[in-house]
This record gives structure tokens, sequence and C-alpha cells, in this order.
């Protein structure tokens, strides 16, 4: 890569600290698993707020019954972990939390979480946006790049800005496929750092069936360039 394609993926401050971040993987346990899930996501969300950013937070509950399970998941940047380990043992409503490392490559709670794995027919979309990659490349590049790096956990979606902070969204299908994807961030692409800096917040379906975004991404690029 020459100097001037180097120069074109550096930013200043926050952004280029982000690109070169790898994430970390943390669970708590300890608040009130009566509360919906999204109301436990939220509160989770809002407690780790101080941390920095916080990329994802995932509640495993049971689809048949709904209860939110007493392991929950927090995601952040490399650099923000130990802010985060910090809460541990502090009352967030009530509760005192737990909170420690679980890198990616640990497993010793699969079988506590085996029930909670979710079904192939109850699989959600999830949208990540992702940024890190070389804003000069077509979009046909990209979108190559991109499923070359997250397959085959994904299908690139579209641009959603330009220029330095060029930003693209990245739909997977399931947890599995999201915690994939945030495992792989900061990892080197083509020479490119290709970092998922966010997992948006579900949408709920309010009907009986959903429009595929792979079309609507390509749509999206044909009507936006």
């Amino acid at each position: 890569m020459d100097k001037s394609t180097i120069k074109g993926l550096e930013s200043k401050g926050s952004d280029a600290e982000i690109r070169e971040s790898r994430i970390s993987r943390i669970v708590v346990e300890g608040y009130d698993t009566s509360l919906p899930r999204e109301d436990v996501e939220k509160a989770l969300r809002n407690y780790f707020a101080s941390c920095g950013n916080i990329i994802h937070v995932y509640v495993p509950i049971n689809d048949e019954s709904d209860i939110p399970n007493r392991f929950s998941f927090i995601y952040v940047n490399e650099e923000d972990e130990e802010k985060a380990l910090r809460l541990n043992g502090s009352d967030m409503g009530g509760g005192i939390l737990q909170i420690y490392a679980y890198p990616f490559h640990e497993n010793y709670l699969d079988d506590v979480l085996a029930t909670m794995k979710e079904g192939p027919g109850h699989r959600r979309q999830r949208t990540l946006e992702v940024t890190g990659y070389d804003p000069s490349l077509s979009m046909d590049d990209v979108e190559s790049k991109m499923c070359k790096h997250f397959s085959p956990a994904s299908a690139f979606a579209y641009r959603t800005c330009g220029g330095l902070k060029s930003t693209a969204l990245v739909y997977v299908l399931g947890e599995d496929a999201v915690q994939m994807a945030l495992e792989l961030s900061g990892r080197s692409v083509d020479g490119m750092n290709i970092v998922v800096t966010q997992v948006l917040p579900r949408k709920p379906i309010k009907c009986g069936y959903y429009i595929n975004p792979y079309g609507l991404a390509r749509q999206k690029n044909k009507t936006t360039e």
C-alpha cells in the first residue's frame, strides 16, 4: 500500500483509535432477571455508557419463556475494557453486579447458555456499522472485501457516508453471526483495518414476513451513487 493510500485511511483523534482497537467481551451478572430483555439491555447500556463506546449488549433469553439469562455480555473497545471492569461490585438498581472479562476464545459458559441458543426460526437480522475501509474504492470492491472478511456470516449492505469517516452497514443473521463479526473486528483485510463500531438495536418485525435487506442494499447503492 503506498503512502497516499495509508494517509487516506488515517483520521485524527478517537476515530483513529477506534480503527486500531480490537473488541473486548465482558460478562455481567447480578441484574434483575425479572425484567424484559429490552429493559435489561437498555439499563446495561446506560450503566456502562461512561466507560466509552458500547458496541453491543447481548442479553440471552429462552425463546419459549422470554426470561433473560443471569449472564449478559457487553462489548467495548479493547482500550475501554479496564474502565468497564472497575464497575465490578457496584450497585445497579439494587443489584450488585459481578463483572469479569470473557475473551472470545473462552467457552466455559457454553453449557449454561445452550438452552438460550437461537433456533433457525428465531434468528433475527442484525445490522453492524463498519468502518476502516478505503473510501476511494468502488462499491463493488468494498462489498467484495467485506464479504471476504466476514464470510460466511454476512452480506455487505451500503455506504452511509463518504470521506475519511466512511461507514458501511453489514447485515448478519443471528447472534452467532454477530459474535463472529465482533471477534473479527480490528483485523486487517488487504491492508485495511476493518472495525465494527456498533451493533444497531433490534427492530421488531411487525408483520408475517420481512424484506430481504440484500436486495434493498443493492437497490440503494444504485440510487445513491
